[in-house]
């Protein structure tokens, strides 16, 4: 097994230990018709993940980047989808949407993912 492997296979370990499941749902705008000038209705793409919510500490928060009431999940890296800007988690009921994301690698192989999520 490969360093990355290891540290994938432990940091999911992990995060499922101490974490909890999740939803992140991505919303797909329609195509615009530039005949009759509307929007088409999106896609919705719905999938389940492990995380780890955390509050960030007083010191992280800036109130411009980060701001009061943001909270850092650590994801495990799913296995259908790649999480991104503007997707939607759902955590504990509360819909927080994703508005930074970290990606940790280890030998070019994505191992996790730290998201900021406002409300």
């Amino acid at each position: 097994m490969s360093f990355s492997t290891n540290l994938l296979a432990v940091s999911r370990a992990l995060i499922q230990k101490y974490g909890q499941s999740m939803a992140i749902e991505r919303v797909a705008e329609g195509a615009y018709d530039p005949t009759d000038g509307t929007v088409a209705i999106g896609t919705t793409t719905n999938y389940t993940v492990f995380g780890a919510p955390v509050d960030y500490t007083s010191n992280e928060v800036d109130n411009t980047n980060i701001r009061v009431g943001d909270i850092k999940v650590w994801l495990e890296k799913p296995t259908t989808e790649t999480p991104l800007v503007g997707d939607v988690v759902t955590i504990d009921s509360a819909d927080l949407r994703i508005v930074d994301i970290v990606t940790l690698k280890a030998q070019g192989l994505d191992v996790v993912y730290k998201l900021q999520c406002r409300v």
